[in-house]
């Protein structure tokens, strides 16, 4: 058990917003519940604690450029606080990471948890590259997905999977779910929007609803970074008449976790109707763990690996990706049996335990503790 002058950790970031679930809500709040001085670097408006974690603010980047031009000053912060532990979530952070091993007696991990190969062929080779140079020093590395090990293959550098269950937050606590009440008519998709991952199949879903007059309505709760697709998106929702159709929570601004609950606690039926991407096919998305955590029943894109979670649970149904019709088809059907619709509720809050954050954060903590241990 490291003593209390060696437990304080600092874990950086110039991508994330600084209540990234991932960072702040899971890893840092169970370092922060375990005894260490849990420290955050992060773009911010300025230096605070919350919650227990200190957050030590950067400029806001606007480019991915300006990420790169903000580890200066992120290295000064990360040294001033003389961490026993530096963990970095960016892969751009990489270089960081190796100055802050070659300048402190610190142990220094990395967070893995995006599949860069989606980020086109220039730029993923390059960001792979990169980790793969770092797998020659770092300490550890965490991993989001089982999927990445196959990026650790051929490398002896330590790993522990750290899957992005589902960790409560406020009235989330207990448990999320409501009640069951068919037929499903309230949609719901929450987390970062773009085309891949649904928008364009969830308007063109809008489109349909309002056309056959249908009694479904769709609530989008997450940011849009993409501002072309964003911008395309409200050009159809205001010509084609879908604003009572569609509503939009964030849309350009982060939502805060903190403020999901209503959102959840309102909706019949959680949407995942992601484009064939590297990022979505080979990954269980977070949202997956959060539907089942207040009884949703699921529709998601028809992946193998998706497909499996849907069936080994029985809690929703897999459409084609990029068919909206698809989907009405499966509500038509719920709407018809009920039982159906109910059976698969259900299923989905009996298998949410299994997708809970506890254990992971259990994990990271014993894996923190034999880190610093063994420094």
């Amino acid at each position: 058990m490291p003593s209390n002058a060696q437990r304080r950790v600092v874990h950086v970031t110039t991508v994330h917003h600084p209540s990234d679930p991932r960072i702040f809500h899971k890893q840092l709040a169970s370092l922060r519940d375990a005894g260490y001085d849990a420290h955050l670097i992060a773009p911010h408006e300025h230096d605070e604690e919350v919650q227990g974690i200190s957050i030590h603010a950067l400029p806001r980047p606007e480019t991915r450029w300006h990420r790169f031009a903000l580890q200066p000053q992120a290295a000064r912060t990360a040294w001033a606080l003389d961490a026993a532990l530096y963990q970095v979530h960016d892969p751009e952070l990489l270089p960081l990471a190796f100055l802050l091993k070659q300048t402190t007696a610190a142990t220094v991990v990395y967070d893995m948890h995006e599949n860069y190969r989606a980020k086109g062929a220039l730029l993923g080779r390059g960001l792979r590259a990169l980790e793969r140079w770092a797998f020659r020093w770092i300490d550890h590395v965490l991993i989001a997905e089982e999927s990445y090990r196959s990026v650790l293959k051929g490398h002896s550098v330590p790993n522990t999977y750290i899957a992005n269950y589902f960790r409560p937050i406020g009235d989330e606590a207990g448990n999320g779910a409501v009640e069951i009440s068919p037929p499903p008519t309230r949609l719901l998709y929450t987390g970062t929007l773009s085309d891949s991952r649904g928008l364009r199949t969830m308007v063109d879903l809008a489109a349909r609803i309002r056309r056959a007059r249908r009694p479904e309505t769709i609530e989008l709760v997450g940011v849009c970074h993409r501002e072309g697709q964003r911008a395309r998106a409200e050009e159809r929702i205001r010509t084609e008449g879908l604003g009572d159709i569609i509503e939009r929570t964030g849309w350009d601004t982060y939502v805060p976790p903190s403020s999901m609950p209503p959102h959840y606690h309102r909706a019949d039926v959680g949407l995942a109707l992601c484009e064939p991407h590297p990022n979505h096919t080979r990954s269980l998305l977070t949202k997956f763990f959060e539907y089942l955590h207040h009884g949703l029943p699921l529709i998601c894109s028809d992946f193998p690996l998706w497909r499996r979670f849907v069936e080994e649970h029985e809690c929703g149904a897999v459409v084609p990706p990029g068919a909206p019709d698809a989907v009405l088809d499966v509500l038509d059907t719920w709407r018809a049996h009920p039982e159906r619709y109910r059976q698969c509720a259900e299923n989905a809050r009996a298998a949410a335990p299994q997708y809970r954050w506890e254990t992971m954060g259990k994990r990271l903590v014993d894996r923190y503790e034999r880190l610093l241990s063994a420094s």
